[in-house]
């Protein structure tokens, strides 16, 4: 079994769309691409039924269907993807150990430095109506500094599968597609690079936060229009940033020791300051219709 589990905001929808699309091709190889139709979104192509019924306790339904899903296929091999397996629940992912009494798995995970995780998580939480939380607030809640701890998340899995995990490169030939195929070892080239569920500016997400605090959600769809032009990729803040990274840096040496995976060291260009509030230049410029060139 090859199980890939995200991380998140790693190109994981495109992954995800390449491995339906490429269905037959994957049959021809000996891999089935596990079934993605059963509630609650079968209309994605990913396992959000395996996530949903770990989250709920009912693993052991679910666990089920996919193995009699993959007997008849009649295919010696079987993929499952779902980037919520990289969330740190332990205790209700701990039925997955199951599986490891009638496959051999890999874990395959691409990670994305933890600052630039936060960064663009909250961007896409915002754009989605699903968050009002300043940037900063969101980065400190309890509940994200653990799922910083990357190290953690993948020693959880250590303990039934191998592990692949790459550190994520948006700008390789392939995009995350080839990525994810190197890491587990799938004979396929990826073909075009897709962009998928893409980010609005940070300009754009702070002003859908604005909105989705007062209850105006409504109008983040006219937001991210208006400011699709804008560029700004970073809102964290230089101080903040160097904090984030401070403090998981004991886990990603360990990471880099155990996983052999290594972040890049560069920092973004940016202020000290965190972005709370968009930009007004950005915002005139919207207004104006005149799309920004640079950042």
């Amino acid at each position: 079994m090859i199980l890939h589990i995200g991380t998140h905001k790693t190109g994981t929808t495109a992954i995800q769309g390449w491995l339906a699309r490429e269905g037959p091709a994957l049959a021809r190889a000996g891999f089935h691409y596990g079934a993605t139709t059963r509630p609650p979104h079968p209309e994605i192509p990913k396992h959000t039924s395996l996530y949903r019924a770990l989250a709920e306790g009912r693993a052991a339904e679910e666990l089920q269907a996919i193995r009699r899903d993959h007997a008849r296929s009649g295919l010696p091999h079987l993929v499952l993807s779902e980037e919520g397996l990289s969330l740190p629940c332990y205790r209700a992912f701990a039925p997955m150990r199951q599986l490891a009494r009638h496959y051999e798995i890999t874990v395959v995970a691409l990670l994305r430095r933890q600052d630039y995780l936060m960064e663009s998580h909250w961007n896409q939480l915002c754009k989605q109506g699903q968050t009002g939380l300043y940037l900063a607030e969101f980065v400190d809640r309890d509940w994200h500094r653990r799922r910083r701890e990357y190290d953690r998340i993948l020693d959880f899995w250590s303990g039934f599968a191998r592990i692949e995990a790459r550190a994520y490169d948006p700008g390789l030939d392939g995009g995350a597609v080839a990525q994810f195929l190197e890491a587990a070892g799938l004979p396929f080239t990826a073909g075009p690079k897709r962009m998928a569920n893409l980010s609005p500016s940070m300009n754009s997400a702070a002003l859908c936060a604005l909105l989705n605090r007062h209850g105006l959600s409504r109008l983040v769809p006219f937001v991210t229009w208006s400011l699709r032009g804008d560029r700004r990729r970073h809102g964290l803040g230089g101080a903040l940033r160097a904090r984030l990274l401070a403090e998981v840096a004991q886990g990603n040496a360990r990471l880099a020791e155990r996983y052999g995976v290594q972040f890049d060291d560069r920092l973004p260009d940016e202020p000290p300051e965190p972005l709370s509030r968009p930009d007004p230049g950005a915002l005139l410029r919207a207004l104006l219709h005149r799309p920004a060139q640079t950042g």
